[in-house]
């Protein structure tokens, strides 16, 4: 008994803390949608490990003992129900829904600041604040290394009224097992990219051959810039390249076989996706947790203002 009352005490305290309490209010859930598979995150994690300060590796050590960031990155997929039901609407906070034809204002592809692009600057403070309880400062990490993830798939920085692709059904070329362009996206393109190493290895050759230069540039930017970054790769390649597809019409009901071409597209963009977003976890964790003036990265950037 003291074990459930405990447990339902942090979860209060971890909802408390992650979302206002006007958010507690539960919405339609939305379509399952995961981002980068265990392959994908575990390579963001891992890049993000190898660009840690001391202190900072020290800190995450401290808050969630014997840490491997490549595990950590895909906690939130793992325990995506749970989360649901300990923090509602937890499970749309992988993505921003934002329109690839056309235009929304925010607050239409983020209701309420439930999606990714919102909650980020939230779980930066929450893990900056070292008054807050280190259970919950451990699952704003966890929650942070994911979602930062997440958002460098350009299949969760957009949609096109077919929850970011799941709709639409492809086949690979030459192959006739029928995907959902969104799970190739996740899994089998970076399975292509990784040709055969592990993620371990794939992650530090991606440190390597991206010098501090580029890794410099990319930590400066912010969220939107991110997201920004993301849906333009949804535009001008995931949803442009694909074979028979026109803005604002429905998807046609047989598979679409796709092109070597639209693969070797998505298996020339997907590197420096999962480098960038290895480098932007490392940034928001080092300046979450050493706060000290020679730490580069962006600041926690707020959400749009509603009105």
């Amino acid at each position: 008994m003291y074990e459930l009352n405990r447990r339902n005490t942090l979860a209060q305290r971890i909802i408390a803390a992650l979302m206002p309490l006007a958010l507690l209010v539960s919405a339609l859930l939305p379509t399952a949608t995961f981002a980068w598979g265990a392959e994908g995150h575990r390579v963001t994690g891992l890049v993000a490990a190898e660009l840690l300060t001391p202190r900072a590796r020290m800190r995450i050590n401290d808050l969630i003992p014997g840490a491997d960031l490549g595990d950590i990155a895909n906690y939130m997929d793992l325990n995506r129900n749970t989360l649901a039901q300990l923090i509602p609407n937890s499970d749309k906070w992988h993505y921003d829904n934002q329109p690839v034809c056309g235009s929304a204002s925010f607050e239409e592809y983020c209701p309420n600041g439930e999606c990714a692009s919102a909650r980020v600057p939230v779980l930066v403070k929450i893990l900056a604040d070292f008054t807050n309880p280190p259970e919950i400062r451990a699952m704003a990490a966890r929650f942070l290394v994911h979602i930062v993830g997440d958002i460098h798939q350009p299949l969760h920085a957009a949609d096109d009224g077919d929850a970011g692709a799941n709709f639409k059904n492809i086949l690979l070329p030459g192959t006739t097992n029928v995907r959902r362009l969104h799970s190739v996206w996740d899994s089998e393109f970076v399975r292509l990219t990784l040709r055969g190493s592990s993620e371990r290895e794939f992650a530090q050759q991606l440190v390597s051959r991206y010098k501090a230069k580029e890794v410099r540039e990319w930590q400066k930017s912010d969220i939107r810039d991110w997201m920004n970054e993301s849906h333009e790769l949804s535009k001008s390649v995931t949803y442009a390249k694909l074979p028979s597809f026109v803005c604002r019409e429905a998807w046609t009901a047989t598979p679409v076989e796709l092109s070597q071409a639209y693969v070797n597209a998505a298996i020339e963009v997907i590197p420096t996706q999962l480098a960038k977003a290895g480098t932007r976890i490392a940034a928001l964790l080092n300046r979450a947790l050493d706060p000290n003036p020679y730490v580069e990265g962006p600041a926690p950037v707020a959400p749009p203002v509603r009105k």
